[in-house]
């Protein structure tokens, strides 16, 4: 026994040290260090041998976001509370700070005091560099829309300047600012505009400025400059008490010709960084560009009913873009949720490789063969490739080829012409015709006759055919989607199937599995069609009684997707309750179940067998089982430890 409990210490020791994430424990009485992993070292920059000296406290910034915080969480963690992945701020050992996810466990004695801690933490510095980028680009962003906003309320040029000045300023937290206009022949400079300047200053740049102000620099390298603590322009000291603490000069551009200048200055510290330079150049190429929409408009106003047509048609033309836009990102909306592909609803890895499969393949024109059972969906899997696929706006045609006699199949996929046979009373264009351009569903090709496979093999290689009663051979531009519920492979052994056209239909196989190999897929199935039905019926169901969700986790389906969904329809629409219970299923599905009418195992049981079942499916990977389950790796955590499950799976 004491041999067991020290391999069981010593394999427990080897998996807290050789853990990736970081690993602390923490005294309840003074918040000293009591233990911490490799992982913890490596992440703040310590030896063990200095980290086992040191108070908790001392690990973290100096920042609101982190000793504050950590005292904070010390003060609930002694209050007996768990703490779940809070966000602060560490320090490592050179003094930077490093953001962290926090998990705190408390640890308790054989009297129920707590000790120690089991502390939690996770590198997040990552995430919050890249949050961080995000909300400054944004900001820039929302600075320039302010601005472009701005810009174009008036066609004034005096009104442009200074609403340009105000925002600017406003918009960075700056003092002072004044625009130069620029005489493209004698490259003379004159004060356009100005704001928050001294009289005296105003006075001396309406004079002509001299050769070395960084203007003139500015004007010929067209690009914007920071001159911090006014050195290179020391001019302008003069009019300020102590002198700006930072100055930027940018080119105000238009049709890569500088048309003027634009100051801004600070008196109070305020560091201008790349991105303030990249923010002051882009708001310099609008201002330039309104600068001379004004000078042109105030030149030309004869012509401003052309300029007002002019901007109807650009505006015409944004929307067209706009509503383009819309258009495809709803047509992408069926593949951007990894639970569902247009009306498909399924998590299952296979269902997963078959969503990959058809957002890689939407975008060619090769042939495509679905094959699976019926009820598997295999129509909307073929009207998602088509959704997504350039042939979008065009048509969809289905064709069932069980649905027709050898004469009648023909005529409806090739079309006829007037008198071809007995009741052709006018020509008709076949469904390959209808989707010149777009994509055909062949619908249970395995049920076309030899003759007619003949007749469409000549169509997949050479996109030609005449209709049932011509001479004249037509050409079409289409994309073929076949679908059988049949073995083709078998079919073809035994003769009944052309081996030419299959491999010619066969380019890009897609095998859909039966509802019996995706079982896990069945409670979101059931739930998808339960809010259709409800709705459709104007009734408020919120789910399933435990007892169906068991009946319809081990029944086969072998109707598949389409019986599960004829079930549910029957029950919402037979449903006196807002559970869906037994007796509101068919009676077939009642029959092969009644021991549920008698021993209902409770809805824990069945949660409990299905989390079992997935774990053994992934060999008790609990990463794999949670995205599997779809929920949290911790959500998972908590139902093991609630069913009392040992957690002897790797994770």
């Amino acid at each position: 026994m004491e041999k067991s409990l020290e391999q069981i210490g010593r394999r427990f020791r080897d998996l807290y040290e050789k853990a990736p994430n970081a690993y602390f424990s923490i005294s309840a009485i003074d918040g000293s260090i009591i233990m911490c992993n490799a992982a913890a070292l490596r992440l703040l920059g310590y030896d063990l041998k200095s980290m086992m000296k040191m108070n908790a406290f001392e690990l973290y910034a100096d920042t609101p976001h982190g000793l504050p915080k950590a005292r904070e969480i010390f003060k609930r963690f002694k209050a007996e509370e768990s703490i779940q992945d809070v966000e602060l701020q560490m320090k490592r050992r050179d003094g930077k700070p490093v953001w962290i996810s926090l998990s705190v466990e408390p640890v308790k004695d054989h009297d129920g005091n707590i000790t120690e801690s089991m502390s939690m933490v996770i590198d997040i510095s990552a995430r919050k560099h890249a949050e961080e980028t995000l909300e400054k680009r944004n900001r820039e962003l929302s600075s320039l829309n302010i601005i472009s906003t701005t810009i174009n309320q008036s066609l004034d040029l005096k009104t442009v300047l200074t609403d340009t000045l105000r925002t600017v300023l406003n918009t960075m937290n700056l003092q002072a600012g004044w625009i130069f206009l620029r005489d493209g022949e004698t490259n003379r400079l004159t004060l356009a505009s100005h704001m928050g300047l001294p009289p005296e200053f105003i006075y001396e740049e309406t004079k002509q400025l001299p050769a070395n102000c960084i203007g003139f620099h500015v004007i010929k390298q067209k690009e914007a400059l920071i001159a911090e603590d006014f050195l290179e322009c020391p001019r302008l000291t003069k009019f300020f008490q102590e002198g700006p603490a930072c100055h930027a000069c940018v080119p105000l551009i238009s049709k890569d010709e500088v048309v003027g200048l634009m100051n801004v200055a600070s008196e109070k510290f305020c560091r201008l960084s790349a991105e303030d330079l990249n923010l002051l150049t882009n708001i310099g190429y609008q201002v330039g560009i309104a600068i001379e929409n004004a000078k042109l408009f105030k030149d030309t106003q004869q012509k401003a009913s052309e300029l007002k047509e002019a901007y109807e048609k650009l505006k015409s033309s944004y929307e067209e873009i706009k509503s383009e836009r819309e258009k495809t990102k709803s047509l992408k909306m069926a593949l951007a949720d990894k639970y569902g592909l247009g009306n498909i609803v399924g998590k299952n890895p296979k269902m997963q490789a078959i969503y990959d499969l058809v957002e890689n393949i939407s975008q060619s024109d090769s042939t495509v063969l679905i094959q699976g059972e019926s009820g598997t969906g295999k129509e909307l899997i073929a009207r998602a490739i088509h959704l997504l696929s350039p042939r979008n706006e065009k048509s969809f045609i289905i064709a069932n080829c069980s649905a027709y006699a050898q004469n009648l199949l023909e005529s409806e996929l090739f079309g006829h012409e007037k008198g071809a046979f007995t009741g052709a009373i006018k020509s008709k264009k076949g469904r390959f015709e209808l989707a010149d351009g777009g994509t055909i569903f062949l619908d249970e090709i395995g049920e076309i006759p030899s003759t007619t496979q003949l007749l469409l093999l000549r169509v997949l290689q050479e996109k030609k055919f005449e209709r049932v009663g011509a001479e004249d051979t037509l050409k079409v531009d289409v994309r073929v989607i076949a679908a059988t519920n049949k073995n083709l492979n078998q079919e073809m052994m035994e003769g009944k199937f052309r081996e030419d056209l299959f491999y010619r239909l066969n380019v890009i196989p897609i095998m859909v599995p039966p509802l019996r190999e995706r079982k896990d897929d069945v409670p979101l199935l059931a739930k998808h069609f339960l809010d259709i039905y409800s709705n459709a019926n104007k009734k408020h169901i919120r789910g399933f009684s435990e007892e169906v969700m068991q009946i319809f986790l081990d029944y086969d389906w072998p109707g598949n997707v389409r019986e599960l969904q004829n079930v549910v329809e029957h029950a919402v629409i037979l449903a006196k309750e807002d559970v869906i219970r037994a007796v509101d299923l068919p009676h077939t599905l009642q029959d092969t179940y009644p021991q549920f009418q008698a021993d209902v195992s409770s809805l824990k049981d069945t949660e409990k067998n299905l989390i079992l079942k997935v774990l053994k499916e992934t060999d008790g990977n609990k990463y794999q089982a949670a995205k599997k389950l779809g929920i949290t790796r911790s959500t998972l955590y908590g139902k093991l430890k609630k069913h009392g499950i040992m957690a002897s799976y790797n994770d």
